[in-house]
């Protein structure tokens, strides 16, 4: 069979015979919403356990909205009705895009991702985790994060939450209290909550009891966030359903039906072959790098993982990832990340591509970019700028016999 692997904008294309299949994991198949902008005006006035948005805003004047970048789809057609609703109530809206740890974007990206109307007449401002001057504190978490956030929250009547709901290898799920954590915290504060990602509990597809969830739950628990409004994210980024109200139970239910799309059984193989899913998802390696996730389960040991990340952005906004890379084994990795003073989200990046090579004795092989592929000679993951190299590379590893799984959409997919 010819298998088609999303890179970027475009895919790649890998020769692969029948008989070596053995399986491909992916999410079911949605209908699609037909008109957002109709279904996000409707939720709004039917929201759960909430009063529609509406009545919320009567009587206020100004409302904060924060928002995703460009490491996610365009929130614009959900942005537009909502802003109705603040035109509509008399109230000033403005809109700030919870950036979290993630560099900030340039203007220009800020036009594409949001819209040149919208940036041209709303307020658009993004979070600088690194900016301490526009961060306040409110206390600390029960396993000592620091509740240091954007002090926007405080200086809005109303404070709204949109995005879309997709499994999250560090919350479980996104959205809810994740646009505060990491989305407006304070850099040192998501350090201190992502520690907890060497937690054997921080899982995927994983709310409560997930210590990395927990946390920024906590963390948001006594902040402004007054109303959500998600979409919940297909396969393709189409939208399923929008869900709007309240910021915790509206959430969960949207989590819910997010599980049903995304939840797979887990199969094995020699050679996993495993893609994020193409531009945004591969924009940098810090994005690209979570299709290892369901890959480390599906691998068997002494095989090989093939990841596919286009990264035109580099490695990303971590800049102790490189370093870890290169100046430690995976079996340091392993061992050094769990010690809180040595922490960092390089070394959890780190950790992560290790982990296959630690656990299962696989080989961890990328296919991506020249720029990044130069960065990563030398480390313990094996850059290649060809789909034929790395597939030539597996099979001399593992074998012409060898079982071949395919993921699609990994960094979405919830296996077990």
């Amino acid at each position: 069979m010819r298998y088609r692997v999303a890179f970027g904008k475009k895919n790649l294309s890998l020769e692969i015979p029948d008989e070596r299949v053995a399986g491909v994991l992916a999410p079911k198949s949605v209908r699609e919403t037909a008109d957002v902008g109709r279904a996000v005006s409707r939720s709004l006035s039917r929201p759960v356990a909430s009063p529609p948005l509406a009545e919320l805003l009567r009587g206020k004047r100004t409302a904060l909205i924060i928002t995703v970048d460009n490491t996610r789809p365009s929130p614009t057609a959900m942005l537009r009705p909502i802003l109705d609703v603040c035109r509509r109530q008399g109230v000033q809206p403005s809109v700030m895009i919870a950036t979290g740890r993630h560099r900030l974007m340039t203007p220009e990206e800020v036009r594409t991702h949001l819209g040149s109307d919208l940036v041209g007449q709303y307020r658009i401002t993004q979070h600088d985790a690194f900016d301490r001057r526009r961060t306040v504190r409110k206390g600390t978490t029960s396993r000592g994060t620091a509740i240091r956030v954007n002090r926007a929250v405080f200086e809005h009547d109303v404070v709204i939450g949109c995005g879309i709901i997709e499994p999250s290898y560090l919350c479980g799920y996104s959205g809810g209290r994740k646009l505060l954590m990491p989305g407006l915290a304070d850099h040192r504060s998501i350090d201190d909550n992502h520690y907890w990602l060497t937690h054997p509990d921080a899982k995927i597809g994983r709310l409560g009891g997930n210590p990395v969830s927990d946390d920024a739950a906590e963390f948001a628990r006594d902040l402004p966030l007054h109303f959500i409004v998600y979409a919940v994210s297909g396969p393709n980024d189409e939208v399923v359903k929008i869900v709007s109200g309240h910021p915790v139970e509206a959430h969960e239910r949207a989590c819910s039906l997010c599980s049903k799309i995304f939840r797979v059984r887990l199969r094995q193989a020699d050679v996993v072959i495993s893609s994020a899913g193409g531009h945004p998802y591969d924009f940098d390696l810090v994005q690209a790098k979570k299709a290892i996730i369901p890959a480390t389960e599906a691998v068997r040991r002494n095989g090989v993982i093939i990841l596919f990340g286009a990264c035109p952005d580099g490695l990303g906004a971590e800049p102790t990832f490189i370093d870890w890379l290169r100046n430690k084994t995976p079996a340091e990795v392993i061992r050094d990340v769990r010690d809180r003073r040595q922490f960092s989200l390089g070394a959890h990046g780190a950790n992560i591509l290790a982990r296959p090579i630690v656990e299962k004795n696989a080989r961890v092989v990328l296919v991506t970019s020249a720029e990044v592929a130069r960065e990563l000679k030398g480390t313990y993951v094996t850059a290649l700028t060809k789909a034929s190299d790395a597939w030539r590379l597996a099979n001399l590893i593992t074998g012409p016999e060898s079982r071949v799984l395919l993921i699609e959409k990994a960094r979405r997919l919830i296996v077990g």
